[in-house]
C-alpha cells in the first residue's frame, strides 16, 4: 500500500511540475514576443545602407508571421516563410529608396521555386538599373540558387566551395512488382494518353507517352533556365549548355574559369570590396540592414493609393474536399469558396487575382471552386495567376477566369482525371489466411469493397464515372478558353506543359507573374494605371499556432527520419498522396520531383 501511495504521489508531483514548467515556458515566450514588439521602433535607414537578403529563407505564396524573428536568439531560431509578394515589395521599395546603395544576396540555395525566382530576378534587374549594386556571396551554390545569384552585379564563391550546374532530372519509382509481392492489386481508372499519375502502379517501366511529355517539359524548363543565366552572365547560350551537359564545373576554380563566378573570396573580403566601392574606410562602418527590419520600416503596400482595389487571393497546396484542419497546407472548397463569395459581394473590390500554386487533387472540390469563380466573374473581372504549379485540379480552378497569366516555367495543363483504389484481397486471403463473407440486400450493396475483388460491372461503373468527369473537365476548359472541344482535346489527354508551351497551345493568355496579372485585372476593371490599391489575402499565417500543432507529430517524424534518412520526406509525400486518393482525382503525382519545382 505504501508503494502505491508513493507512486501515486510521485505521478501527481510530476504532472504538477510538468504543467508548471510548460506554463512558465509559454509565459516566457509570450512575454518575450510582447516585449520585443513593444520595444521595436521603425528602423532608421542610414545613407549608403546595404539591404541583406538571405535567399535561403523559405519563400511561399502565403507568408508566416514568425514571433521569434525579432528575438534574434539561437534558442528560438527564425524559421518563418516569407511571402513572395512581400519579397518583391521590399526589393521595389529599396529600388526607390535613396538611402539603399545596394543589395547583398546571402547564401547559395534558394528557398523558393524557380518560377518564383523569375520575378525576383526581374526585381533585382530593375534594382540594378537604378544605378545600384547587387553583390552575392555563398559557401556553395545550388543550381536553383544560381538562377537567382547569376543576376547579381558581382558573384563571390568560397575558395573551397562548389557550384552545381548539371541540368534537371525527374526520377520516378515504380511500384508494380512491389504490390504483386505483397498481394495488393491497384485498381486503376483513367482518361488521357498522358495521364501518368497512376502509371507506376500498373507497369514496371516508363511508357513512351510519359517519357515524351517529361522530356518535353523538362527540356523546356531547363532551356528557360539557361536563357536566363546566359543573359545575366553574358555567356553564349550553347557554350553554357555544353558546360552544363558535361558538368564541367567541378570545383570553385572551374566556376571562375567558365565565368559563372567573378571571384573566389571569403565573406570578410567581400565586405572589404563593398567598403572600397562605397569609399568607406572600415568594414565595421558598413550599414547592413536585414529583411525583417527593413520590412518593418515601412509597409510597401501602403504606398498604393486610388479609388479602385485589386485583391490577390492565394490558393496554395493540394486540393481536398471538405475543410482544412489548420495544420495542412491545402486548398479546400469549404475554405476557398466562402472567400470567393465574399469578394463577389464586396463592392469595394474592383477585380480579383486568383493566385494558384497547386498540383491538383479532388475533382469534386475543384469543380465546386470553379463554380464559385464563375459566380465571382459575373460581378467583377477575375484573373488567374499561376505560380510553380497550376496543373490538373490547379488548372481546373484557373480555367474559368477571364484571363490566365503564367510564368514561362510554370508547370500546368495535365487536363485529365483518374480513379485509383488498392485491392488487398490476395493479401488478406492467400497471404494472411483471412476470409470474408458478405450478406447484401442488392447486387451492388458491396460495391467497391476493398475486401472483395472488383467485378467487371464494378469496374465499368467506375470507368464510366471517370469518363464523365473527363468530359466535364474538357468541356468546361474548352468553354473557358473559347476553344472548340476538338481543339481542346488535342492539348488535353492529361499532358503536362510548361507555361511557355501552354501559351503556344492557348491554354494561357499571358506570360508573367504577380505584377502582370494585377495589371491585366486592373485593365479589365477599367482602373487607371497605378491608381488603385492592392490587397493580399489571406494574411500571413501564425507560425506559433503551426509550431504548437506540429509538436504532436515531431517525435514520429524524427523516428522516420532516423530510419529512412533522406528518403523520409519522399516516403511521407507518397504516403500522403496515396492516403488522399478518395473519389475521382485531377492531380499531379507527388513522386515526380524536380529540383526547383517542389510540390506545394
Amino acid at each position: 500500500m505504501k508503494g502505491f501511495i508513493k507512486t501515486t504521489f510521485a505521478v501527481i508531483v510530476g504532472i504538477f511540475l510538468s504543467s508548471f514548467l510548460l506554463s512558465m515556458l509559454g509565459a516566457f515566450i509570450v512575454g518575450a514576443i510582447v516585449s520585443s514588439s513593444n520595444s521595436s521602433e521603425p528602423a532608421q535607414i542610414d545613407a549608403q545602407s546595404i539591404l541583406v537578403l538571405d535567399i535561403t529563407k523559405p519563400i511561399r505564396e502565403i507568408g508566416e508571421t514568425d514571433p521569434f524573428e525579432s528575438l534574434n536568439s539561437s534558442f528560438f531560431p527564425s524559421n518563418g516563410a516569407r511571402g513572395l509578394h512581400d519579397v518583391l515589395d521590399i526589393i521595389d521599395k529599396a529600388t526607390n529608396d535613396e538611402n539603399i546603395a545596394g543589395i547583398y544576396l546571402k547564401g547559395g540555395s534558394f528557398g523558393g521555386s524557380l518560377p518564383m525566382a523569375v520575378e525576383i530576378r526581374e526585381a533585382l534587374s530593375k534594382f540594378k538599373a537604378s544605378d545600384k549594386f547587387v553583390y552575392s556571396y555563398a559557401d556553395g551554390i545550388s543550381e536553383t540558387g544560381y538562377y537567382v545569384i547569376s543576376e547579381a552585379s558581382r558573384v563571390y564563391l568560397n575558395p573551397i566551395g562548389n557550384l552545381e550546374l548539371n541540368g534537371f532530372s525527374s526520377e520516378i519509382m515504380y511500384f508494380k512488382d512491389f504490390f504483386e509481392k505483397i498481394g495488393i492489386k491497384p485498381e486503376v481508372f483513367r482518361v488521357g494518353k498522358y495521364k501518368s499519375a497512376v502509371e507506376p502502379f500498373i507497369t514496371d517501366k516508363m511508357s513512351d507517352a510519359n517519357r515524351e511529355q517529361i522530356s518535353s517539359y523538362l527540356n523546356g524548363l531547363y532551356d528557360h533556365y539557361l536563357v536566363g543565366v546566359s543573359a545575366s552572365r553574358g555567356i553564349d547560350l550553347e557554350t553554357l549548355r555544353s558546360i552544363s551537359a558535361e558538368m564541367k564545373v567541378r570545383n570553385a576554380e572551374d566556376a571562375v574559369k567558365f565565368k559563372l563566378v567573378d571571384q573566389l573570396a571569403y565573406v570578410d573580403e567581400v565586405k572589404e570590396d563593398i567598403a572600397k566601392m562605397l569609399e568607406i574606410e572600415e568594414t565595421s562602418d558598413l550599414s547592413f540592414i536585414n529583411y525583417s527590419k527593413y520590412k518593418d520600416a515601412l509597409d510597401p503596400r501602403s504606398r498604393r493609393k486610388g479609388e479602385g482595389k485589386v485583391v490577390v487571393l492565394s490558393a496554395e497546396g493540394e486540393i481536398k474536399y471538405g475543410k482544412a484542419d489548420g495544420s495542412e497546407n491545402v486548398i479546400t472548397n469549404k475554405d476557398l469558396v466562402p472567400e470567393l463569395n465574399k469578394l463577389a459581394e464586396d463592392d469595394d473590390v474592383s477585380a480579383v487575382v486568383l493566385r494558384v500554386n497547386s498540383p491538383g487533387g479532388s475533382a469534386l472540390s475543384s469543380d465546386l471552386i470553379w463554380r464559385a469563380v464563375q459566380n465571382l466573374k459575373k460581378k467583377k473581372p477575375v484573373v488567374a495567376s499561376m505560380s510553380t504549379y497550376a496543373a490538373s485540379g490547379g488548372y481546373y480552378i484557373s480555367m474559368g477566369c477571364d484571363k490566365i497569366v503564367a510564368y514561362p516555367n510554370t508547370i500546368t495543363g495535365s487536363i485529365g482525371i483518374f480513379g485509383l483504389a488498392f485491392n488487398p484481397s490476395d493479401l488478406m486471403t492467400k497471404k494472411l489466411g483471412l476470409k470474408t463473407y458478405t450478406v447484401s440486400t442488392g447486387k451492388f450493396s458491396n460495391y467497391q469493397s476493398l475486401l472483395d475483388d472488383f467485378s467487371k460491372e464494378d469496374r465499368a461503373i467506375i470507368q464510366q464515372n471517370v469518363n464523365e468527369g473527363y468530359e466535364v473537365f474538357t468541356s468546361k476548359a474548352a468553354e473557358g478558353r473559347n476553344m472548340s472541344l476538338d481543339a481542346l482535346l488535342k492539348v488535353a489527354q492529361g499532358r503536362v506543359w510548361t507555361g511557355s508551351q501552354a501559351y503556344e497551345v492557348k491554354l494561357v493568355d499571358e506570360l508573367g507573374g504577380y505584377q502582370k496579372a494585377i495589371e491585366v485585372a486592373a485593365e479589365l476593371a477599367g482602373l487607371e494605371e497605378d491608381n488603385y490599391k492592392i490587397k493580399y489575402l489571406p494574411g500571413e499565417k501564425d507560425m506559433l499556432q503551426e509550431l504548437l500543432s506540429s509538436l504532436e507529430t515531431g517525435s514520429e517524424a524524427k523516428i522516420k527520419e532516423m530510419v529512412l534518412g533522406e528518403y523520409s520526406s519522399y516516403v511521407d509525400g507518397t504516403m500522403s498522396w496515396l492516403e488522399s486518393l478518395k473519389g475521382v482525382q485531377a492531380r499531379q503525382p507527388y513522386y515526380e520531383v524536380i529540383e526547383g519545382f517542389e510540390m506545394p
